[in-house]
This record gives structure tokens, sequence and C-alpha cells, in this order.
């Protein structure tokens, strides 16, 4: 009898510990027309919330994160891209964060791919280019269950003139006739473990995906008769973020939700989380993206002394308005006041150096929009 009850506690216990195992499929891959809805935080030693041991069943707690921007990123289609002709093949169009480069994903029955993205370049050059993945970059799969393991990798190689070149290459090697940017992407994926996810606004059934990327990028100048030179060789190491990284993060993954329940970015190190991007449950009433984004026309563009921001919405806000150079820099920061229906806010551009710009549209703080702006 003894034996018998042991072995129905041990069966119990197998058949919770698989009950607890989900199994994410495709139902979670974006299409168009979804709006997703993140917050971005931290909390003091989180490290040791997310960082355990593989295996299940675990719970993981960061219900003390505190929000300090959202992201709310509208999936579009891609051909209503400015530069969709060069990403045959894409199903999906979004901008990253505080940013208005397009990313273009696609989206098949079992895979989400990163075919790349047009905007500025990531090394501060100030450059509006092409970085196009070859292949394409994995960024998530279906069906995701315990103990997978899945490896990608990819490759970029993008050229320009000289005579867009910034100074702080022109002046490293003034006789070049071109130069191009060099990104390898290798990325290792495991599921790990399994367990619950607290968040604030809920506690999720998820799975942990740890993944480990290797990111390396170099910056080659072409000169007659030499051909193509490395600049790190040249000094160029010390005037640009060159090298290899490499970045640990950890995804918990929901079978229902869109979003991943967290990102948590972790230091070269890996003990330190460096910040979490983690799903809004509880999303701002006053933060309607969607329906913002779609109503936004930014005239003339390029733009000589005024640039008009149209708007058509359903409701009136206060929204702050923000330029940032190509560096990241905040040069001008205004507010004003929406109506609701159609209304247009004025900005003045004349006092500013010709260039791009990106113009950042927020609501109590809050990120809903970003454009690129060219000022001639």
């Amino acid at each position: 009898m003894r034996k018998l009850v042991l072995l129905f506690l041990l069966l119990n216990g197998v058949f919770h510990q698989l009950q607890a195992q989900i199994t994410v499929s495709n139902t979670v891959f974006p299409v168009v027309g979804d709006t997703l809805h993140y917050a971005f935080g931290n909390q003091a030693g989180a490290i040791n919330q997310i960082f355990t041991p593989p295996g299940g069943v675990q719970q993981w707690d960061l219900s003390n994160l505190q929000a300090t921007q959202y992201w709310n990123p509208v999936m579009q289609d891609p051909s209503t891209g400015a530069d969709h002709a060069f990403f045959q093949g894409a199903t999906i169009l979004y901008n990253p964060p505080n940013s208005s480069s397009e990313a273009y994903l696609q989206v098949t029955g079992n895979q989400v791919l990163g075919m790349g993205y047009a905007g500025l370049d990531k090394l501060g050059l100030g450059l509006d280019i092409l970085f196009q993945n070859k292949p394409s970059l994995e960024v998530s799969w279906a069906p995701v269950n315990f103990f997978d393991i899945h490896q990608s990798a990819a490759n970029v190689l993008t050229a320009f003139d000289a005579p867009i070149a910034p100074p702080v290459l022109l002046n490293l090697v003034p006789a070049a006739d071109s130069f191009r940017i060099r990104v390898t992407y290798q990325r290792i994926a495991s599921i790990d473990a399994y367990g619950t996810m607290t968040i604030p606004g809920g506690t999720f059934d998820v799975l942990r995906k740890k993944q480990t990327e290797y990111k390396s990028t170099a910056v080659d100048v072409k000169v007659a008769p030499l051909g193509w030179i490395d600049i790190s060789t040249i000094g160029g190491q010390q005037l640009l973020p060159l090298g290899t990284d490499t970045i640990t993060t950890f995804h918990f993954l929901n079978d229902v939700s869109k979003e991943e329940i967290a990102i948590c970015t972790l230091n070269t190190g890996q003990n330190t989380v460096t910040g979490v991007q983690y799903k809004a449950v509880n999303v701002p009433s006053r933060v309607n993206a969607a329906l913002l984004d779609r109503g936004v026309l930014i005239y003339p563009n390029p733009a000589h002394d005024m640039v008009y921001v149209h708007f058509n919405r359903q409701t009136g806000a206060e929204l702050q308005f923000e330029l940032l150079d190509v560096r990241g820099k905040v040069i001008l920061r205004q507010n004003g006041q929406l109506v609701p229906g159609e209304s247009d806010i004025h900005i003045s551009v004349s006092s500013l150096p010709l260039g791009l710009y990106q113009l950042l549209v927020r609501e109590n703080g809050n990120l809903l929009i970003g454009k690129r702006l060219v000022k001639i």
C-alpha cells in the first residue's frame, strides 16, 4: 500500500510538471494591423530573479518593474515603407523604439525572420542607408518547446561613397574612394526552463529562451590602388564601436500573448540585468498609438523653414514634440495642444543646420511615434 501511495505521488508530480510546460505556436506571430504594447524598465536584483538554473517548474518575479517608457509598435503593411522595394518578400514593417527607421520582417508558417532595416546606422555616423541581412536572421520560430535549440547567422554588407561619409571617416583617410560597413551575426537560442513569470499586471505561464548573440562590426575603406582596408588597422578602433560584442538575453515566451512577457538584457559579465522590455498589461488609456499613427502626416518633408504635423484623431491631447539629430541629441522641444478631429502643429526648423533628424511625438512622456525629417 505504501508503495502504491509513493508511486501515485511520483506520477502526480510528473503529471503536474508536464502540465506546466506550454507549447508556443505560430498564433502569436505578428500580422499586419497588430499593435503590440511594451514597457521598458528595471528592478534591483533582477539578475537573481531570472538567471536561475535550467529546468522547471520555476517562478520568476519581476513585479517590481517600474516603467520608464512605453513602446506601442504598429505592424504595418510593408508596401507602405519608403524602402520596401529592397526587402522583397517582407510581410511586416514596423518602427523600432525611439526611431523612424523601417524594420522589415518576413513571417512564414514556422518562422519570423528579420530581413534588416532602412534608416540611421547604429555606429553613430549619421548615415541613412540600407542594412540587409543575408540571409534573413531568425527572430522566433514555432512551435517552441522545452529543450529546443536553434542557431541562426547573417551578414550585412553596405557600401557608400566618400562624398557622403562623415568627417570622422574622411579625416582618417582623406584619399578614400568609398567605405563599407560589415556586420556579422551569430545567434544560438535554447529553451532551457519553464514556469511562471510575474510582471506588473499579471502572472503568465512561460518558456524561458536564453539567447547568445555574437555581433561583429567592421568598417572598410577603399583606397586606390590598395583596395579595401579594415580601418581598425589604421586607428579606426579608437573612433568607432568596432569589434565583436557578446549580447545575452533571456526571453520569456507565452502561448497566448503576442508580446514576449519579458526580455532581459544582461551585461557582458552576465551578472547584472541592464534593462527589461516587458508586456504592458495595463496600457495607459491615453496612449492610442494605432489611431494616432495612421492619422499623422508631416509636410513639407524635406522642410526649409517650417514643418507641419497633421493629426486626425478622435480625442484631443497635450503632446510633446522632440527633434533629435543624427547622434540622438535632443535639439528642440515643443508642446502642442490637439483638438478632436483634424489639427496641425507647426514647428519652426529655420535655425537648424541642414541634415537628417528624427521627430518624436510623446503624450505624457510616453512615446507614440517617430518620423524621419529632412532639413534642406
